[in-house]
């Protein structure tokens, strides 16, 4: 099974390194195969066996802590499942984040979040396991910090542009 797989916090403001060499290297290691990755930031597609997203995703946290000493956060996906909130997006043509994260959240949590949101400031939607931001402005000055995403909604998420979103599905194609 195909997955894309998103690593939260690693290669940014000097902390947390990790050569995308290694990364790989860890990845077959483990029995991961096809592997590649895009930028430095942790973004990998990668084919293994196991059908189920969150196994995957504890093994690669496991994996990373064993081969780096590094306790990092990770979200996966099926390709089946990116492609579909990649279509799903409901802010089309608009500058956007994406939060990706590790579970769906509860309603009443999602609900939370949305009520942080003021006139004139950030709106975001959830579909399934796709956090989308309408950008009012930039991500530095987003509401939506990934800290804040993770406390309300009670969960693991790493955020991405939609540039690197779409980029990743290319990939996924080569």
């Amino acid at each position: 099974m195909k997955y894309i797989i998103f690593l939260r916090a690693i290669n940014v403001g000097g902390n947390r390194k990790i050569k995308m060499a290694d990364l790989r290297d860890a990845f077959l290691n483990e029995g991961y195969n096809d592997v590649m990755t895009y930028i430095q930031t942790g973004n990998i597609i990668a084919e293994h066996e196991e059908t189920n997203h969150e196994t995957i995703q504890k093994d690669v946290e496991r994996f990373i802590k064993h081969h780096f000493d590094l306790d990092v956060p990770v979200v996966a996906f099926h390709v089946t499942e990116y492609e579909g909130g990649i279509e799903q997006n409901p802010f089309k043509g608009e500058k956007l984040m994406v939060h990706f994260l590790d579970i769906l959240p509860e309603q009443v949590n999602v609900d939370k979040l949305k009520d942080l949101s003021q006139a004139g400031q950030d709106d975001c939607e959830v579909v399934g396991r796709f956090l989308y931001i309408s950008l009012k402005a930039g991500v530095s000055d987003s509401l939506y910090s990934n800290n804040l995403v993770e406390k309300t909604l009670q969960m693991k998420a790493t955020a991405r542009n939609w540039n690197t979103v779409l980029k990743m599905a290319e990939k996924n194609k080569q």
